[in-house]
């Protein structure tokens, strides 16, 4: 299982690597995944600008072949649904959403969240709102956004986003 495990995970790695347009410094990489579907984005940042970029903002900002870039989107969609069915099929308790971070000396974190995002009332931007303040030390200037985090951290004050 480890070694299926660390294999997706550098595979995972390798492809965000592919699809950063230019040297980065860290970036973060996010997947929600469940039996209906799911997703996956990646923020990152560069030696030059800390301020992190959205990975779905990429083909837009920089001259990349969005059929290309989509393609490697589905790779790490594909991946994600591996490593979830790693854990599947060796019985372990399964994740419904993990946060890989990749620093350009190496450090590497993994993060795993067990919370069913679709049983709550957090919809898919509510969450992103938590991830990028938990993540990426994103503080929202919208009092609602505000109130958002501040319920949550009421509500899952393990905080396992």
């Amino acid at each position: 299982m480890e070694k299926e495990m660390n294999r997706l995970y550098r595979e995972i790695a390798e492809t965000v690597n592919e699809m950063i347009p230019e040297d980065s410094n860290k970036f973060y990489f996010y997947a929600q995944i469940s039996e209906n579907g799911g997703g996956t984005y990646f923020y990152y940042n560069t030696f030059e600008n800390k301020q992190y970029k959205y990975s779905l903002e990429i083909p837009f900002k920089y001259q990349i072949d969005e059929d290309e870039f989509e393609r490697k989107e589905d790779v790490l969609y594909k991946l994600s649904k591996k490593l979830r069915k790693v854990f599947k099929d060796n019985e372990q308790e399964l994740w419904y959403s993990f946060t890989m971070s990749l620093e350009s000396s190496g450090k590497f974190k993994l993060y795993y969240d067990y919370t069913n995002w679709f049983d709550t009332d957090y919809s898919f931007s509510d969450q992103m709102i938590i991830w990028k303040n938990k993540y990426l030390g994103e503080v929202p200037n919208d009092e609602n956004y505000k109130a958002l985090i501040a319920k949550y951290y009421i509500e899952f004050p393990n905080n396992p986003i």
